[in-house]
């Protein structure tokens, strides 16, 4: 197994943080593209508890509906985001990749 790299971590949550500032679309079209590098992220690559909690949180609200058709966990979760919950998720993910920085 490779040894944990916060380094990794906070790149791959910089890249989500530039997706969500700069890409095009609502807010839930940006956090599925944000997740694409939020996924790859491993547990053991934050190094603090906390915010091991934080992230676990991100991802689980990213994911938590199951698909109704070909479209993955994500999109599906994100289609059924009110706004407001959508830029809540995305207020977490900058405030965590501020954290780790």
């Amino acid at each position: 197994m490779s040894k944990p790299d916060p380094l990794y971590a906070f790149e791959k949550l910089s890249e989500a943080v530039y997706e969500l500032a700069t890409g095009a679309g609502r807010m839930q079209e940006r956090l599925v593209k944000a997740a694409i590098y939020i996924i790859r992220i491993r547990l053991v690559d934050i190094p603090d508890e906390d915010l091991r909690r934080m992230f676990v949180a991100i991802k689980d609200d990213l994911s938590f509906d199951e698909p109704k058709g070909k479209e993955g966990r994500i999109a599906a979760t994100l289609q059924e985001t009110a706004d407001a919950d959508a830029s809540e998720i995305a207020r977490r993910i900058l405030e965590l990749h501020d954290r780790l920085g």
